[in-house]
């Protein structure tokens, strides 16, 4: 039996659809899992003994009724039993239904209805995102205690090596930036955060974080700072950072990563997010100040409440 999964869009909640998928598995053990996914998360799933097959979306061939049409009948060569979307989006239903999969499972909402077999109603707004998507098949929970991020022994060789080649020991994950500017650290705190610190940090983040890590550096050069934005894939990334002591991290994808594998992880949150997109990994801190405010003026009000003690108490209850 083929099962297939429609995944999110975004790296923090592909992390998160991981449970799902092991469950998945653990329901169907004979079943050959595919993942369908856009081409800048599918690092997440790579090697994962679970998936049988990666079919991933190229950006230029993530939008458009011209492309939703080209996948839906591709995936209909897939011969696909049971057909999962993860995300709410009217075009994701659509593409199960092209895909003539025999049962459709989803959340019933923006009138997706109609191309569903199985139509969920949607779960209380402050469910966590990784139960949201465990309740598509009946189960409210799990432990997280099982791997979910896999690498090959190469990969680790490699990283191993690049970490030597940087002439870094014990380095520790600094992630500071986000897809949202409001739940990116404040260079300010940044500064106050980390004042004093011996330790050796490696910036990770996107080509275009470049700049802005360089700032950071710029502002902190009695701290040892080496930034690796846009250096390295996402996937040899998830190497590097599976070799840090411990990690401090925004409200982003990174986050996620680091905590599932592990790495302890001390994560920054406001405007309520942790609730529903808290890391999932069991060696996770959440410093969260979202009940300074009221009414709620978002994540940057938060963060810059947080101070030294705080990111020092949370680094010596985990290290």
């Amino acid at each position: 039996m083929k099962i297939a999964i429609y995944s999110p869009n975004w790296v923090g909640d592909a992390a998160l659809s991981l449970p799902f998928i092991y469950h998945v598995k653990q329901k169907y053990p004979n079943s050959e899992l595919i993942i369908i996914c856009k081409e800048w998360v599918q690092s997440v799933y790579q090697n994962n003994p679970n998936i049988n097959k990666i079919i991933s979306i190229a950006t230029t061939e993530s939008r458009g009724i011209t492309n939703t049409f080209r996948l839906g009948f591709l995936l209909r060569k897939e011969n696909i039993q049971i057909f999962y979307t993860l995300t709410d989006s009217f075009r994701s239903s659509f593409v199960l239904w092209l895909s003539k999969s025999k049962k459709r499972i989803g959340y019933n909402l923006q009138g997706r209805g109609v191309f569903l077999t199985v139509k969920i109603k949607l779960p209380l707004k402050k469910t966590h995102r990784y139960k949201k998507y465990l309740k598509l098949i009946e189960k409210d929970d799990t432990s997280i205690n099982q791997k979910l991020i896999f690498f090959k022994k190469e990969e680790i060789e490699w990283a191993k090596h690049e970490i030597k080649e940087l002439g870094i020991k014990n380095p520790v994950g600094l992630f500071p930036f986000s897809v949202s500017e409001t739940r990116t650290f404040p260079n300010g705190k940044i500064s106050e955060w980390l004042k004093g610190s011996k330790e050796n940090f490696l910036i990770f983040g996107a080509k275009n974080d470049s700049q802005k890590a360089n700032v950071i550096i710029n502002k902190n050069k009695n701290i040892s700072m080496v930034s690796l934005c846009g250096k390295y894939s996402l996937r040899q990334s998830m190497a590097l950072i599976s070799l840090c002591k411990y990690a401090l991290a925004a409200d982003s994808g990174l986050g996620h990563i680091s905590s599932i594998i592990k790495i302890p992880t001390i994560s920054f949150f406001g405007a309520n997010r942790a609730l529903v997109t808290k890391p999932i990994g069991k060696s996770c801190v959440v410093i969260d100040q979202s009940n300074r405010c009221n009414p709620c003026k978002k994540n940057i009000c938060c963060l810059k409440s947080i101070n030294k003690d705080d990111v020092n108490s949370s680094i010596n209850a985990l290290i």
